[in-house]
């Protein structure tokens, strides 16, 4: 893979000047990372602007205890600059991210890329609305912690992630379940074992699958 070759998906290329496009290029590598491989964590020197080539990356807040709380995930096609504290003075809390699957990132300098904001309104607008859309999303799964049940949450979890799956099965353990959903495993575990006993889905090791989708939906409030 060429760098010179793949910038040109970054999502605000089309709005750079020659001059700019060039600094980029020059400025921009290509890291590829395992399952499970940490991208980016507490105290790290700053990545700057990331984009998702492909692969997934879980982001993450961990506590000092060590508990984490999943803020999101970035997936093909993505960019997330909240590892990018070193260029935006507002962002005040730390996130790490883990490589879901195998992911391969472009990743643009954190020096290029502030220069680049001073420079281009068309990149400065696009670096605080993501910085807007993804916050939004952080308040949101705060949302869900303080103020939704367990069986709300965990019903709107299987729903939205068999969605984008596009089928009923879901290939993950309930840890995982537990992780994505900012719980502990024995509480997915309890409320799992209630879904199965009412008939609304069906649970064999490493997979959950929906059988009742309308009943999750009225769980889940939709």
């Amino acid at each position: 893979m060429i760098v010179k070759d793949l910038v040109t998906r970054l999502p605000y290329w089309e709005n750079l000047l020659q001059s700019e496009r060039e600094y980029v290029s020059e400025n921009t590598s290509i890291r590829t990372y395992e399952k499970g491989a940490l991208l980016h964590g507490r105290g790290e020197v700053c990545m700057g602007m990331i984009y998702i080539l492909a692969g997934s990356v879980r982001v993450h807040m961990i506590s000092d205890e060590g508990r984490e709380i999943t803020l999101f995930h970035l997936n093909e096609g993505d960019s997330c600059i909240l590892s990018a504290s070193c260029v935006m003075s507002q962002i005040t809390f730390e996130t790490q991210m883990v490589a879901t699957e195998a992911t391969v990132i472009l990743v643009v300098n954190a020096g290029a890329y502030s220069s680049l904001m001073e420079k281009n309104l068309h990149v400065r607008c696009f670096t605080y609305e993501l910085a807007s859309e993804r916050f939004s999303t952080v308040v949101k799964v705060m949302q869900q912690i303080l103020f939704k049940g367990m069986d709300s949450r965990l019903a709107s979890f299987l729903l939205e992630y068999s969605a984008k799956a596009g089928k009923n099965e879901i290939s993950l353990t309930q840890e995982e379940v537990a992780r994505e959903i900012n719980s502990a495993r024995e509480v997915v575990t309890r409320v799992m074992k209630l879904f199965s006993q009412d008939n609304l889905v069906e649970i064999k090791r490493g997979r959950i699958t929906i059988k009742n989708r309308s009943g999750l939906e009225e769980i889940a409030g939709k």
